[in-house]
């Protein structure tokens, strides 16, 4: 048998570990000859567009007779360079991916950090190219464009969320519609681990329901389904493999249930109550909030 295939079998024995009595750290890739020459390698032909852009369109942009024109226009270029390179890195990056997938196929399982262990070395291969792309796009003016490199490296997402404040891993995350990942939130499908005093890279799902939203810091590691509606308060960490029931509030570390959302949307329409520190009395007090008011007909 295949050492990443005895790996890949010890994934079932994660379901017993305590992920609090375990070291853990989220430094899951390293870098390689190979990736090195990857990055640079896509670093070159990204810039290689605009630059023979620019070098064609040169003398015509410093004409006499058109140079005021340029100079109006000048924040449309720089657009068009711009976006020229992001489109070209992501293009020859998805072009190495498909590569890379047919050499070796991607896999969830519990696989020894070795370099010698294929499933780890195609693993940060893949992290490198994938992370060379995020760290140009999430730099553009427009943030909807993560959401697009996202579908583009095999992750689903929709346009309508909001996930520029967050860190996520860059494959085997599914992420539902209209989410919102809070500031400095962090979505993990892959951590190391150390078993026996060896290092193992856990790979395993993240599945991200619809309406869902994560709380700032809080950390959703590999194996985690969120349901539908749910909501993670600030600070909360979920388990390896837990499922968090859809349209409740979770909180804590581990994360657990601290009340239903309905229950949370309803005591927010109560009267709100404020306590006098001295004398511990409870009273009441009015909150302006944004009522709409009914439309008056003029006419009458």
């Amino acid at each position: 048998m295949m050492e990443s295939e005895k790996s890949i079998s010890r994934i079932e024995d994660i379901k017993s570990i305590d992920i609090k009595k375990i070291p853990i750290t989220t430094n899951v890739f390293t870098w390689n000859y190979v990736g090195v020459i990857l990055f640079l390698l896509l670093h070159i032909l990204s810039f290689m567009m605009p630059s023979v852009m620019i070098l064609t369109f040169y003398s015509f942009a410093m004409d006499s007779n058109f140079f005021h024109w340029r100079i109006l226009v000048i924040g449309v270029d720089i657009l068009v360079w711009w976006g020229s390179y992001l489109l070209i890195s992501l293009l020859f990056g998805k072009f190495i991916l498909i590569i890379l997938k047919l050499l070796h196929r991607p896999r969830e399982g519990l696989f020894k950090v070795n370099t010698h262990d294929r499933d780890y070395y195609f693993f940060c291969l893949r992290v490198t190219v994938k992370k060379y792309i995020f760290w140009i796009w999430n730099n553009f003016c427009f943030p909807w464009v993560n959401n697009f490199a996202f579908k583009m490296c095999d992750m689903r997402a929709d346009f309508k969320s909001t996930m520029f404040d967050g860190w996520s891993d860059v494959e085997f995350i599914d992420f539902g519609n209209n989410i919102m990942i809070g500031q400095a939130a962090q979505v993990f499908s892959s951590i190391i681990i150390r078993i026996d005093n060896i290092d193992y890279l856990l790979i395993k799902k993240v599945i991200i329901g619809d309406h869902v939203v994560l709380g700032a810091n809080c950390i959703v590691t590999p194996g985690t389904i969120v349901c539908k509606g749910t909501t993670l308060g600030v600070w909360t960490v979920t388990h390896i493999n837990q499922i968090l029931d859809p349209y409740w509030i979770y909180i804590g570390n581990p994360a657990r249930k601290y009340q239903p959302v309905q229950k949370a949307i309803e005591d927010s329409k109560k009267q709100a109550v404020r306590r006098v520190v001295d004398t511990g009395e409870r009273t009441q007090f009015d909150v302006h909030q944004f009522i709409r008011k009914k439309k008056v007909n003029k006419s009458n």
